[in-house]
């Protein structure tokens, strides 16, 4: 993927995780933990994009 695709997705899970976050149902809540977890798992190849991006500059 590249450093846009990313972050596009990761865009995405933080809209999901700001929704859950801001409900009070347990099922929300629980999206909101996995959204987190998907934004964890996204961040280090969003890293590694950027760094490639910026050698081939």
């Amino acid at each position: 993927m590249t450093k846009q695709e990313l972050y596009e997705e990761i865009m995405r899970h933080v809209a999901d995780f700001q929704a859950g976050h801001n409900s009070t149902k347990k099922k929300d809540a629980a999206a909101a933990r996995k959204a987190a977890t998907a934004i964890k798992k996204l961040i280090t190849p969003y890293n590694k994009a950027s760094v490639e991006e910026a050698k081939s500059a």
